[in-house]
């Protein structure tokens, strides 16, 4: 071999171990922005989990704090507990996001500004709609007096220094669940031609839509959703009624020996409930979990009925204390664009789940949460952990997705009343603009005349959040 030739040969190496070096790098750049918007979006969830379950257990103190004050017939701090509980529900989950967005920037991730649109937004609604002020209409009930100047407020403070993570399972007052059209996946399944979607949750609309017109109205607003915030909700429910009305006066004072701290030991304990008229005082107010949400993954080693088709994927014997749904806190961090070597840019999401476990059980020290009437609030939380998202539920609502939001608030009116001409061309619009078309529909009832056999339920999420939907 020539002089030459070697040369050539040896720049010709080089290149090669070059474009493998950078390639290399590329990797390790990528990998490392990846490892890092987990860890941002997983501790972030942990955070507001573990305050979701401290909030649950001081609500839960004051529920023994009150029937105290009830058996001792202190009405003063029965209104005061209650009070504390109003607050705590309403006020403490948007304290979540605070603690979740410290956790977020620790762990490097950056401000962004679509993490807090939707929410300023969402203040001055508060401050108007809620309130009843601007000509807004009837105000909402408030959970006690100056409760909406203090709720905006409070959303205000957290989102004014700007929000390195988004909360993507927000529950506003004026939004409603169990509308085709409020279902992110719909909107998923089409842009896929995920047939086998629609033949599990929506094969008869498949089959029978016409036209538009065929959508019923969206419902309206939740009007028990007051008692919480609608950012990352406890889904507790104040209850009205006498504490007779829930447990027994039997049953009243072994709720105090265990809960009461020893307050409840003396010997005239039980004749003291048996005298007291707020025990017995229907307009007594109680923090229960709300059965709808807080129910069991789990019957035996059966999966739980749920209409909302959340499912738990875990094999072999689940504990009681981690055999109940209840409240969780999703979290969206977004990587700003990762340059390569080849100049290209790509953002990275990755949505967390995670809730606050502990023993949620019956006085009678059975673990079931589906009696509306024994679910009192104690305080039993005793840790959070990372679930899969699926299991959480109300990502459909996420205040993290500016275009889905901005979508259900501006696009669907039009889009009701006018067709999908009248609709802006979105993401989620322009699906709609498929879903019309005869031709799509009836492409996807002939696949499933002949495959539906073979569909199974996946376990994957949409191209919306980073990694899967069941891999958190």
């Amino acid at each position: 071999m020539r002089g030459g030739q070697v040369a050539v040969f040896l720049i010709m190496t080089l290149v090669v171990i070059l474009l493998l070096a950078l390639l290399n790098v590329d990797t390790f750049v990528a990998v490392r922005a990846k490892n890092r918007l987990q860890n941002g979006g997983d501790a972030a969830a942990i955070a507001a989990a573990r305050r979701q379950g401290s909030l649950l257990n001081e609500i839960g103190r004051l529920n023994i704090r009150h029937a105290l004050a009830a058996v001792r017939n202190d009405a003063a701090g029965c209104e005061e507990a209650v009070m504390l509980q109003r607050r705590l529900a309403l006020l403490g989950p948007v304290d979540a996001l605070r603690l979740a967005n410290e956790a977020a920037l620790k762990n490097k991730m950056e401000v962004r500004d679509e993490f807090s649109i939707i929410l300023r937004e969402h203040v001055m609604a508060i401050r108007t709609v809620y309130s009843g002020g601007g000509g807004a209409g009837e105000p909402y009930p408030e959970p006690y007096p100056g409760a909406w100047a203090d709720y905006a407020s409070a959303i205000d403070g957290v989102i004014s220094g700007g929000l390195a993570v988004g909360p993507d399972n927000v529950e506003f007052y004026d939004a409603a669940a169990g509308h085709l059209l409020l279902n992110r996946q719909f909107y998923y399944a089409i842009a896929g031609s995920n047939w086998c979607w629609f033949h599990f949750n929506a094969e008869n609309v498949l089959r029978s839509y016409g036209s538009y017109r065929d959508w019923g109205p969206l419902p309206s607003r939740r009007e028990n959703s007051l008692d919480n915030s609608e950012i990352f909700s406890l889904h507790v429910t104040a209850y009205k009624g006498a504490l007779t009305e829930l447990f027994s006066k039997a049953e009243i004072l072994e709720l105090l020996r265990r809960y009461g701290e020893g307050a409840a030991d003396g010997f005239d304990f039980a004749k003291k409930i048996e005298d007291s008229l707020l025990v017995s005082d229907k307009e007594q107010v109680w923090f229960l979990y709300d059965p709808y949400h807080w129910r069991r993954w789990f019957n035996g080693t059966a999966l739980a009925d749920d209409e909302d088709g959340y499912e738990f994927p875990v094999v072999g014997e689940v504990k009681p204390e981690y055999n109940v749904r209840g409240c969780a806190a999703i979290c969206r961090c977004v990587s700003r664009a990762v340059m390569t070597s080849t100049d290209t840019e790509s953002d990275l999401s990755w949505s967390a789940a995670a809730k606050p476990f502990g023993t949620v059980e019956s006085i009678e020290g059975q673990t079931d949460v589906a009696n509306a009437l024994r679910n009192f609030v104690v305080p039993c939380f005793t840790s959070a952990r990372l679930v899969p998202v699926d299991s959480v539920g109300g990502e459909n609502l996420a205040t993290a997705d500016f275009g889905w939001v901005h979508h259900i608030r501006h696009h669907l009116g039009p889009y009701l009343e006018h067709g999908p001409r009248g609709a802006e061309a979105c993401f989620y619009c322009i699906q709609l603009m498929v879903w019309e078309r005869e031709e799509f529909r009836r492409a996807g009832i002939k696949w499933l005349e002949t495959n539906a056999g073979g569909c199974v339920r996946g376990t994957g999420g949409h191209g919306g959040h980073g990694g899967t939907s069941h891999g958190h």
